[in-house]
Order: structure tokens, then sequence, then C-alpha cells
């Protein structure tokens, strides 16, 4: 019923005038890749070499609590365009490919304007192989955007409309494979992080290793060590990590494929007022073919985070776990249907107070329809429910979206 009340509101609160735009943008730009694709027999344009992938959606979201507020909650209709590209050159003499993508959110609120911003997202990545199977992997992606840096371990978070900048430049180096079993890599990282609503400003290093091997055909044993530092400019206490992992992966296996790391973290601040993490930490991803048509996927996660806007607290661990069963209705409609937990425990600042912890179960159903090769279309819903320990901390969350998009 709910479900239903939200997409009457959405019906409803529409205005003709901005319906009529949006219908006349899409339908402009479903007619230019109409004629494209017809032009572009292979699925994308070519100019030489380069591969050149463009891309652009529309989406109609109601919101009930844009704000991510325990109490006098504000719903509002959202539009947002997303034109993005790829761009893709392949370097044949060096056995090389470079990738450049650029991709905007154009988010527009229909009742509260002040509100409407423009994430954008640009990466690079340059991957060289030479002989005897060493290769050298660099990527660069910058943010400047509301979504938070972790975003991508679930689908809920804490900081979801806070404005940052964030470059994030990461390379790793796969040894020669001197022995048939054995493959090794070296990965470097380097992220500088600006919130400057909040005048926060950080940067965080991470170097490791990862050593692999192989068990049978698809069946890897895994052992990884990584150390790394985190330093603030503001009065905020650094810190430097050091973990290690053991694990097994599943490689390209006709039904399942899944990399499961289990392992320890200590993180020392420099502030002997603040407590120091010492834990296990693990992660698990996940996913087998049920049947033709059927497939499930685990997401597991247990991990110690930065806390930036809570006071008197510098970290959190993080405890969730994400479930989502996919199934091919027909040849063009997918669905998904996802459940998640998420426990966020804040630990004591100080003698005398008590952990700020967060619980989070939310919801996800999302149906996709793809009308030709390089046109879809999606509907989704999204129930998010926080509880906390802290008093009008919690809250509710329900999201419903349509979206068109094409890409080649």
């Amino acid at each position: 019923m709910y479900f239903l009340k939200i997409l009457n509101l959405i019906i409803i609160n529409i205005k003709i005038n901005y319906f009529i735009k949006v219908v006349i943008l899409s339908l402009g730009i479903i007619s230019q890749w109409l004629i494209c694709s017809k032009i572009c027999a292979q699925g994308n344009m070519h100019l030489g070499s380069l591969k050149i992938h463009p891309l652009f959606s529309v989406s109609e979201s109601y919101d009930d609590n844009i704000f991510d507020v325990s109490n006098n909650e504000i719903s509002d209709l959202i539009t947002t365009y997303s034109p993005g590209i790829n761009l893709s050159l392949p370097i044949r003499v060096i056995r090389s490919e470079l990738n450049v993508s650029y991709l905007s959110d154009i988010r527009d609120y229909r009742e509260n304007p002040d509100q409407s911003t423009i994430n954008q997202y640009f990466a690079t990545s340059f991957k060289t192989e030479l002989p005897r199977g060493l290769s050298i992997t660099l990527n660069n992606r910058f943010e400047d955007t509301e979504q938070p840096p972790t975003i991508n371990y679930i689908y809920g978070e804490l900081t979801q409309r806070i404005r940052r900048k964030s470059n994030n430049f990461s390379t790793t180096i796969n040894l020669p494979q001197y022995f048939t079993r054995f493959d090794a890599d070296l990965h470097y990282s380097n992220s500088d992080n600006t919130y400057e609503d909040f005048n926060i400003k950080y940067n965080e290093q991470n170097i490791g290793t990862l050593l692999t091997y192989k068990l049978f055909t698809k069946l890897y044993t895994l052992t990884e060590f990584n150390i790394g530092r985190t330093s603030y400019e503001t009065d905020v206490s650094n810190s430097v990590f050091y973990e290690s992992f053991i694990g097994v992966q599943f490689k390209e296996t006709a039904k399942t494929t899944g990399i499961f790391k289990i392992g320890y973290r200590v993180r020392d601040y420099e502030s002997e007022d603040i407590e120091q993490f010492q834990g296990v930490v693990l992660s698990l991803e996940y996913k087998t073919q049920l049947t033709a048509l059927t497939n499930i996927s685990v997401l597991l996660r247990r991990s110690q985070e930065e806390a930036l806007f809570t006071v008197d607290r510098n970290f959190y661990e993080l405890n969730s776990i994400y479930l989502t069963l996919g199934r091919k209705l027909t040849s063009k409609i997918d669905t998904n249907i996802s459940n998640y937990y998420q426990l966020l425990d804040f630990p004591s600042a100080s003698e005398g107070e008590s952990d700020i912890k967060y619980l989070t179960i939310g919801f996800r159903l999302s149906v996709d329809y793809k009308i030709q090769k390089w046109l879809s279309t999606n509907l989704s819903y999204w129930y998010d429910d926080v509880t906390s320990s802290s008093e009008n901390l919690g809250r509710k969350k329900n999201v419903i979206a349509f979206t068109i998009g094409a890409s080649l």
C-alpha cells in the first residue's frame, strides 16, 4: 500500500510543463541514438583506434526524506540528468590501453530548488602488459559529489548529503610468473579528501602486497599484507594502520565466483586520549548461478572506518550483510531483490560514556527492461530504516525511481 501511495504522489505532483520538458529531452536523445545505432554497426563509435562510448540517462524519483532526518521529514520529486562518455584507446605497439571516462549527475529538486546539485566523476586508467606476466595498472579518479566514499560497501550510509572532493590514485604491479602456481602483486593508493563545509582535509595512503597460490584449476588461496597512514590538516588525530589477511578465491567457475578474506587490523592513533583499534576484519563477495535464470549474491563485510562527523570519536566498526536474488523473467526483463543489514558501532570516547550504535535494515527492488541493445529502462524501490542507541539519530526513508538510459 505504501508503494502505491508513493507512486500516486509522483503522478499527482508532476508539473505538466516540467514533464513535457523531460519527455522532449528524452525523445531527442533517443532519436539521436536511433540514428547513431544504424551508423555504428558494432554498437560503438570509432575515431581511428579510439573507441567512443557516449551515454545518457534521465531519472525521475520521489524521496520522502531528502534530509535523512528522524522527524519533520521533507519529501520531494527529483529529476536527475546523467550525461557521460567513455573513451578507450588501445596502444598495440606496447600492448597497452588507455581509458578515460566522465559522468555527471545533475539533480534538480522540484520543491526545494536550493538543494539542487551536480555530482561529477572523472576517471582515467592505463594498463600495459610486459613479458612473462608482468603488468602495470595505473588508475586515477576525481569525485566532486555528495555520495559518501563508502557507498559501495553497502547500499545505506550515514553521511549521504555532505559535499566532498576526492582524488584517488592507485597502481598495481603484477609480478612476473616465475613459478607456475604462484601469482603476486604490489599495490599502492593515495587519496586526498576535502569537506569544505566542515573545514576537514585529510590524506590516506596504503601500500601492500597480495600473494596467491593455485590449488586447483579454479580455486586459489591468498595472503595479503597492507600498511597505511591517515593524516589530517586539522586537529583531528593522525593514525597508522597495519592489517593482514588470508583467504580463498573462486575464479571463473561455471556457476560460482567469489573471494573470502579474513584478517586482523591494528590502528594506532597519535593521540593517547583516543581508543586504539585492534580487531578482526573480513569480507566476502560471492555469487552463484542457482539455475539458468536465477542467481544469488552475498556481500559480507566487517571493517573499521574513519568517523569524520561524530564528535570525539575517530572510528567506527562496520558489520554488514547484503543479499541479492536475481531472476531473468524474459530475454529482456531482469529483476533483483535485495535485503541488507548493517550495524555501526562508535566506541565511547571516554569513561562514563556509552557506545553509539546504528542498526540499518533495508530493502531494494529493481526491474530492468532492455528495449534495445543500447536502450534500457529501470524501475526501483528502496526502503531504509535506521535505528540508533542515541535519541533522535534514527530515520526512515522511501525512494521510488524510474530511469531511462541509452549507451553505445
